[in-house]
């Protein structure tokens, strides 16, 4: 009975844990201070058009090697995909701090992104690895807990930077926290669940890759392109599909998203995830270009959908137990669609600031609440040699609502930007105090356009509840069918 680990940080547990949430830790603070830092990066490196792809690129990439990593994780282990995916980041984060220019940070970025997309499925793999059935909701709400714990020392720790040194810290900062995980979890993840083995599906990579671009460029500029890139995206998943179909041992398998529950789940959270982060990826660009901030409160602005994030996610593994999964998935599409709905308004009225934080913090906890029930969800249907596979499938349908989001808003704060006054490089000169006679103008054209992100963010993520309803009804469908057989 001593030997039965009461908590994830029960002394049994404690190695493994330090790892995965040490890693989740040094993921949530790049994301947050990345995002803080956006401002300040913007105003030293200009080029202002390719902005979102700071964020993009390392959420395309990330989603990718997530796929990549599900089938590594599955074959040679957690721990040798941990020991790459930290290193890889590590060095990106030390070319992202030294770049140049613009093209040079989305370089960085998204080669960073792939050791973050590596970092990601292997923290979520080891947790249905590491922890009993009982605690493994716990986990979950645990890992949220430290990345809601670096959301309030994330944005401290951003604007201590911003305000003393540059953005460039922002990069260098995470170095030590990168060497330290690596050196935690160099011995202590698991090995392969199932048969070791080494092969990648790397002509599926390459399919998924062209997916994911095709739908990014889809939203990305909401012009005649979006129409062609809506073409590829329909001929790069019949293609994958059809190889899916004909190999044996594709890197993503069409079961994990094509059948219930991964179905509801991939596509109702992606779609939630979507809706809500195309707003909250620029609340910082909102806060200093349209309110006049001040470096401190614009880093300190990512706090509130974070804080709430992490609330939603602890209370939903709190409620794993007494409540059914699928309706804690539901209450967080049902919180943060009207949160996003009150966003647009209150952006809309120039309302004061703390309105707008509370309605960030209230969307961001139906996000956790959705995704820990989700994630809870699939730890349950899913067995252990298919764990990290199923798990990998997942994280590449969330990463595209990751990816689809900022692309999504940013489109749309420089499409009005751009319409509005006619050259989006105004905003460069307003984040630098030199806009001069437009000021005024430009800075009421990002307000325009974060009220119109957080609009069609509700839109987004009020489709996603279709998707989980037909899980739900799945769902009952088999409890019913249990429950008469066994009758």
């Amino acid at each position: 009975m001593n030997d039965r680990p009461l908590s994830v940080l029960s002394r049994p547990l404690l190695p493994a844990s330090i790892a995965i949430f040490t890693t989740t830790a040094l993921v949530a603070f790049e994301v947050l201070a990345v995002t803080a830092a956006i401002p300040e990066l913007t105003a030293d490196l200009g080029e202002v058009a390719l902005l979102p792809w700071v964020i993009t690129g390392y959420v395309l990439t990330s989603s990718v090697s997530t796929v990549i990593a599900g089938p590594l994780v599955d074959g040679i282990g957690a721990r040798v995909v941990f020991r790459w995916a930290v290193g890889i980041f590590v060095i990106a984060s030390v070319g992202a701090a030294l770049t140049p220019s613009m093209p040079l940070l989305v370089a960085a970025r998204v080669v960073q992104g792939a050791g973050a997309g590596l970092i990601s499925a292997v923290a979520l793999a080891a947790v249905g690895l590491v922890y009993p059935a009982r605690l493994v909701s716990r986990a979950f709400a645990a890992n949220a807990t430290v990345w809601g714990a670096m959301g309030v020392a994330g944005p401290g720790i951003a604007a201590a930077l911003l305000t003393a040194l540059n953005w460039r810290w922002i990069f260098l900062v995470t170095v030590p926290l990168g060497l330290f995980a690596l050196a935690a979890g160099w011995k202590i993840l698991p090995g392969p669940a199932g048969e070791r083995q080494m092969r990648l599906d790397w002509r599926g990579v390459l399919l998924l890759a062209l997916f994911s671009v095709a739908m990014v460029l889809g939203v990305d500029r909401l012009d005649t392109w979006s129409g062609a890139a809506l073409i590829g995206l329909l001929v790069t998943g019949y293609l994958y599909r059809q190889h899916a179909r004909r190999s044996e041992s594709p890197v993503l398998r069409l079961e994990h998203l094509t059948q219930q529950p991964y179905l509801g789940l991939a596509l109702g959270i992606g779609l939630l995830l979507a809706g809500a982060l195309a707003s909250e990826t620029y609340v910082p660009l909102y806060v200093r270009g349209a309110r006049g901030a001040g470096p401190a409160l614009t880093a300190w602005s990512v706090l509130f959908f974070t804080v709430g994030w992490t609330l939603g996610a602890n209370v939903a593994g709190r409620l794993a137990d007494r409540l059914p999964r699928t309706s804690l998935t539901m209450a967080g599409f049902f919180t943060t669609t009207p949160a996003l709905l009150g966003l647009w308004l209150a952006a809309s009225t120039a309302a004061p600031l703390w309105i707008v934080f509370a309605l960030l913090g209230a969307a961001g906890s139906g996000v956790g609440a959705a995704t820990n029930a989700g994630l809870t969800l699939l730890r349950v249907a899913t067995p252990d040699q298919q764990l990290g596979r199923a798990t990998a499938a997942h994280q590449f349908a969330r990463s595209q609502g990751f990816a689809i989001g900022p692309a999504l808003g940013g489109a749309l704060i420089l499409l009005v930007v751009a319409r509005q006054i006619g050259d989006v490089e105004e905003v460069q000169n307003l984040l630098t105090d030199v806009a001069g006679e437009i000021a005024g103008q430009t800075s009421e054209s990002i307000s325009d356009g974060f009220a119109l992100t957080a609009l069609v963010g509700a839109v987004v993520a009020a489709l996603g509840i279709v998707p989980i309803l037909g899980l739900r009804r799945s769902h009952a469908e088999r409890r019913a069918a249990r429950r008469t057989k066994r009758a």
